[in-house]
C-alpha cells in the first residue's frame, strides 16, 4: 500500500518556486538562495484541506511529481480499529482517545 505525501512547505523566491518535506530542507532551500532568502516567502501547510485543488494536483497527486510512501499493515484488525477511532463518523472514539492521550503529549504543533 502506498501514501501520498504531501509537502509541509511551499517556498516562493521571485518566481520560483521550492517544496520542502520537512523544516531542515526549508533551511537548506532559505540558504542556498544567496541573500535572497529575506525575499522569500514561506508557506506551511497544516493539511490537505490548506491546499488549493491546483497545488494539491500538482504536489500530491500528480505522478510525475508526488511522493509515494510505501506502508504494510502488520496487524488489519488493529489499524481498521485505529481508522475508526481516530477518522470514522462516530466522534465518541475520538473524543475519547484525545482525553486518555493529551496529558501524555509533550509537544503539539497547532
Amino acid at each position: 500500500m502506498y501514501i501520498a505525501k504531501p509537502p509541509l512547505y511551499k517556498i516562493e523566491v521571485g518566481k520560483e518556486v521550492y517544496w520542502a518535506d520537512d523544516d531542515a530542507e526549508k533551511e537548506r532551500i532559505l540558504a542556498q538562495q544567496n541573500g535572497h532568502a529575506g525575499k522569500a516567502q514561506v508557506q506551511r501547510f497544516k493539511g490537505l484541506g490548506e491546499m488549493n485543488p491546483r497545488t494539491l494536483k500538482e504536489t500530491t497527486l500528480d505522478p510525475r511529481s508526488r511522493t509515494l510512501l510505501r506502508i504494510s499493515v502488520g496487524d488489519a484488525a488493529r489499524t481498521e480499529s485505529a481508522i475508526q477511532t481516530l477518522m470514522g463518523k462516530d466522534v465518541q472514539p475520538r473524543f475519547t482517545f484525545i482525553m486518555d492521550h493529551a496529558p501524555k503529549v509533550e509537544d503539539v504543533d497547532v
